[in-house]
């Protein structure tokens, strides 16, 4: 299977499984940004969630963000301290989540520059491309941006590049849909574009809620995902918490990070919902993979025609549709609960 297409359809961090041929889940590192203490460099106030009452009694009412103070220091997924003077007005994104979070919370128009397979929204598609896995340097450095955002885990090389070459790059890794949040919180923060950030952030907890009160006290179905040709996610990714929060029982969550799908596994787990990534622009033959499996058609979901599509770039990428995708597939789970 070609990386170019790779890394369209699965993101950085599946890549490495692919790569890597599986990959223990990273527990206990540095995912959230956190400010750094420092006399000349004080951290900008984080946005409040909600007001104090007013003395007259009127309802409360949640206050604009604070505007970031400069210079500002945070560290970043990498463990790196990186300092912002002001607010960068040149930006490149060299991951496709990035792309699209820089989009979301209103910085689109400061993006000069982005990797190979950002393609959404249909505007990034126009943007100087500057490489992918194997960064294009010299395009990179001609966009001269003032920062790079990157993913810290399968970037990790490809980020102390950049910084060799005096280059400002930060990088995030989450691994949980509320460090997916966090990110988007912190890529506002450095850009001082906290309101649309907490717009963002707001929408997506407002979905995450709604599919968590709609599945209140139901009980777990057990679901088998594959999003890429023979591969599948265990515990400790961002994709299992996914699927857990949609109302699914992951039944390869015995193991950790991304690996090759166990066909006997699959079969003696015999799970009642089948889960696959789709693309609507070509076909990644997971679906037929599935279908043409010796053995799976003894498997429930097979025999009750419980197979269920969702989108492979919304489901593959930390940003700002991760919460869309989630109610997609609590939906195909629970659709009693979830319309």
């Amino acid at each position: 299977m070609k990386n170019t297409r790779l890394w369209s359809r699965i993101g950085a961090w599946a890549l490495v499984a692919l790569l890597a041929l599986g990959l223990a889940a990273c527990g206990g590192n540095n995912n959230a940004a956190t400010p750094s203490a420092s006399p000349s460099a004080p951290a900008a106030t984080q946005a409040s969630p909600s007001a104090s009452p007013s003395a007259s009694g009127a309802a409360e009412e949640s206050p604009a963000p604070e505007k970031t103070v400069y210079p500002l220091t945070l560290k970043d997924s990498t463990g790196t301290d990186v300092v912002f003077e002001q607010a960068p007005e040149r930006i490149v994104a060299i991951a496709p989540s990035e792309t699209e979070t820089l989009f979301a919370i209103g910085a689109g128009a400061k993006v000069v520059g982005v990797d190979n397979y950002s393609d959404y929204p249909e505007e990034a598609k126009a943007i100087e491309k500057v490489g992918d896995l194997k960064t294009n340097t010299e395009a990179l450095l001609a966009a001269k941006p003032d920062v790079v955002f990157a993913n810290g885990g399968i970037q990790s090389q490809v980020v102390e590049e950049l910084r060799k070459l005096n280059v400002k790059v930060f990088a995030s890794d989450p691994k949980t849909l509320e460090q997916v949040m966090e990110k988007i919180e912190t890529v506002g923060q450095i850009l001082d574009l906290q309101s649309g950030a907490a717009e963002v952030t707001a929408t997506m907890r407002e979905e995450l809620k709604q599919v968590t009160d709609a599945l209140q006290g139901v009980t777990p179905k057990k679901v088998y995902m594959e999003f890429s040709p023979g591969w599948t996610v265990g515990s400790g990714e961002y994709m299992d918490e996914v699927l857990t929060l949609a109302g699914g029982d992951n039944i390869s969550k015995e193991k950790s990070g991304w690996f090759e799908v166990d066909p006997e596994a699959v079969i003696k787990a015999n799970p009642a919902v089948i889960i696959y990534a789709s693309n609507d622009e070509f076909d990644l033959g997971i679906l037929k993979a599935i279908q043409e499996r010796p053995g799976f058609d003894r498997i429930d979901a097979m025999k009750n025609k419980q197979l269920f599509p969702v989108d492979d770039n919304s489901i593959s990428r930390v940003g700002p549709r991760l919460t869309k995708v989630l109610h997609e597939m609590a939906k195909a789970i629970h659709p009693d609960k979830v319309k």
